[in-house]
């Protein structure tokens, strides 16, 4: 099968990640870790990279990053090579250093930019054998610096992955936020690759549709054999859909601070699967500014998180809609 294409382009987001090929270690000391964030940051120099967030763990690492030009290929290879080239001299080591190739999940928006970084920051204190209890004390990450401003990286954009919050919440205390959504996120335990759009995109299926439209055209099989199951979906269809399963009209969705159940579950679906935006949606769930909006998704989030039962729900009208389908890059 053959592998499918990078998508790139002006602005792109991207969750990247790359592992340790048979989970052998990346890194085995301090000097190890120094040399890998310096091929980051001459990336920054290099190609304008702007990173959001990152974390070395010692078989894996994860960054949050924004590319101004389409260059992800050209600096990813930089990067990799450069620090796998050195880990052999240093180690005297042969054979490959990595899994596979990388991976690159493209992003829509900063709105996913605080439900990432979480991700990011919390892996040193998730699984069998957590390498740290509090992210701020896992010093290969960029959360120590999100943590206290006195830790701060020069070449890590702190404030702009708070700019979306505060656009939705005015003078706020995004800072303090940003905390305590990390600390809330440890006891949750939320897979964020689940929440990719058919394992690929974080975003809508518009967002989806129009990055198989920017793939290569060396994968047009994989592009039209999705496209084809693909269906554009209608707000008022999928919102009409939740009101019926919660025995309510989307009428009743539509009243300002409507208590109406299924209501967050609906406003979450149009975000996952439709290409409306929060304004747009503003009219169908009674509300003018997008924060509203933007608040019922995120209660979503957390029941998504917390509640099988509402998992299963939500499941079970994608399923009546025929809205999964298979799209795995």
């Amino acid at each position: 099968m053959p592998r499918p294409h990078r998508v790139q382009f002006p602005g792109a987001i991207y969750h990247l990640i790359t592992r340790g090929d048979g989970r052998r270690a990346l890194f085995h000391d301090e000097g190890h870790y120094e040399r890998f964030t310096r091929g980051l940051t001459e990336q920054v120099s290099r190609c304008g990279w702007e990173v959001f967030a990152f974390c070395w763990m010692p078989n894996h690492i994860h960054a949050l990053v924004r590319t101004p030009e389409p260059n992800l290929a050209t600096g990813m290879q930089h990067w990799l090579s450069g620090y796998a080239n050195w880990y052999a001299k240093r180690n005297r080591r042969t054979g490959h250093l990595y899994q596979g190739r990388y991976k690159a999940f493209p992003v829509e928006d900063a709105g996913y930019f605080w439900q990432i970084s979480r991700y990011i920051h919390l892996n040193p204190c998730v699984g069998t054998r957590p390498l740290a209890q509090r992210p701020e004390s896992w010093l290969h990450s960029s959360y120590p610096g999100y943590a206290d401003k006195r830790r701060r990286l020069s070449w890590i954009r702190y404030d702009e992955l708070h700019r979306y919050w505060q656009g939705l919440h005015g003078g706020a205390d995004a800072n303090k936020a940003y905390r305590k959504y990390v600390s809330e996120g440890l006891a949750q335990g939320h897979d964020l690759l689940k929440d990719t759009m058919h394992g690929w995109v974080y975003g809508s299926e518009s967002f989806l549709r129009r990055m198989l439209e920017l793939a290569e055209s060396g994968d047009e099989t994989r592009h039209r054999s999705v496209s084809r199951r693909l269906r554009s979906v209608d707000p008022a269809e999928l919102i009409a859909a939740v009101a019926k399963d919660h025995g309510v009209t989307a009428s009743d969705y539509a009243v300002f601070r409507s208590s109406a159940p299924g209501r967050d579950m609906a406003a979450w679906l149009c975000r996952r699967w439709t290409g409306a935006t929060l304004a747009e949606l503003g009219e169908a769930f009674g509300v003018s500014g997008i924060g509203s909006v933007s608040g019922l998704v995120r209660r979503a989030e957390r029941r998504h998180a917390e509640s099988p039962s509402w998992r299963r729900r939500a499941a079970s009208i994608e399923d009546r809609l025929q809205l999964k389908t298979q799209c795995k890059a």
